[in-house]
């Protein structure tokens, strides 16, 4: 399964211990507004009303998270999380409709935890 912008080849690199292993690490680099959209994604990826092929985009855009060499290596000083943050807020923008109220809740309550 494919789409245009090839964010589901990304999908096969998710692994949910890997994401928050790598949140731990970086939690406080990306800040509230990014790990609430990362978990935005990571709650609709198991919202079984959503059909499998966006869930699939969600993991995608998350596997593309935890990948250490992407477009942008995220070692890089002030620039390594740039891209991974484009393709985040690109595919959030194109799932406004998938997100209930109590994804946000959900979402925003897990991102203050973190970072706690």
């Amino acid at each position: 399964m494919r789409t245009e912008d090839g964010v589901l080849d990304y999908s096969m690199h998710f692994n949910e211990s890997r994401f928050f292993t790598k949140l731990g690490r970086v939690a406080g680099l990306l800040g509230e507004r990014v790990l609430y959209s990362l978990f935005i994604l990571y709650y609709l990826m198991f919202d079984k009303t959503i059909p499998l092929k966006i869930r699939s985009i969600f993991m995608g855009a998350l596997g593309y998270f935890i990948l250490p060499t992407d477009l942008v290596a995220d070692f890089l000083p002030l620039i390594g999380f740039t891209d991974d943050i484009a393709l985040i807020s690109y595919v959030i923008a194109n799932a406004i409709e998938y997100i209930t109220p109590e994804i946000k809740e959900k979402a925003r309550h897990t991102s203050i935890r973190l970072l706690g």
